[in-house]
């Protein structure tokens, strides 16, 4: 398995500015003789929405992990990992976790995250997480997010972030009135995706 090492800052060398706003700078740079794009942004990790990223694992062998990662083992490409902050008695938002507070900061994150130009991709409750002891809330599961900068965003990209606003401004008022009533009625299908139609026959 090949570790990398954390980068730091000093590896790099500046070559250009390719634009910068009030959430982020983009940078040209050359890092151990590659041409690569710096994104500089204001720091979710240590603001606690999301978990802490700590770094990528490259190029894993996985028969070094047997039996804990068997099913990469066929893979015609060694796998890649990233090592994330392990936040323990995290639940997904539900009934039992629900209270206003915690659903207006979900929801004030998404907006956070959006203006670092992200889009996450995946906004249902398994990746909305209470942590009841300290009642941090934070976002998890970037797997189908997609970044991209707000001065230049196109069109579809917009629709895609107004999507996603207005999933979640529908998910957080319609679950603040099922718990009014002690059911999941209004959301039902946030927590269940894969129903197995009725069969006519």
């Amino acid at each position: 398995m090949t570790d990398s090492l954390e980068i730091s800052i000093s590896e790099m060398e500046y070559v250009a500015r390719i634009k910068s706003s009030e959430f982020s700078c983009v940078f040209r740079t050359r890092w151990h003789d590659k041409d690569c794009i710096l994104k500089v942004t204001h720091g979710l990790c240590k603001k606690g929405y999301i978990p802490d990223f700590y770094g990528c694992v490259k190029q894993i062998n996985p028969r070094d992990w047997v039996p804990h990662l068997n099913e990469f083992l066929d893979d015609s490409q060694p796998p890649n990992a990233v090592l994330l902050e392990y936040v323990p008695d995290m639940q997904e938002i539900d009934l039992s976790t629900f209270s206003v507070k915690r659903v207006s900061q979900l929801r004030q994150i998404l907006s956070e995250i959006h203006a670092a130009g992200v889009y996450h991709g995946d906004p249902f409750p398994r990746n909305m997480m209470v942590q009841k002891d300290s009642d941090r809330v934070l976002w998890v599961d970037f797997d189908r997010a997609q970044t991209f900068s707000l001065d230049s965003i196109t069109a579809r990209q917009r629709q895609w972030l107004d999507e996603e606003d207005e999933l979640v401004d529908y998910f957080v008022a319609a679950l603040g009135e099922d718990y009014k009533e002690g059911r999941i009625h209004r959301i039902w299908e946030c927590y269940y995706e894969y129903v197995i139609p009725n069969d006519p026959n």
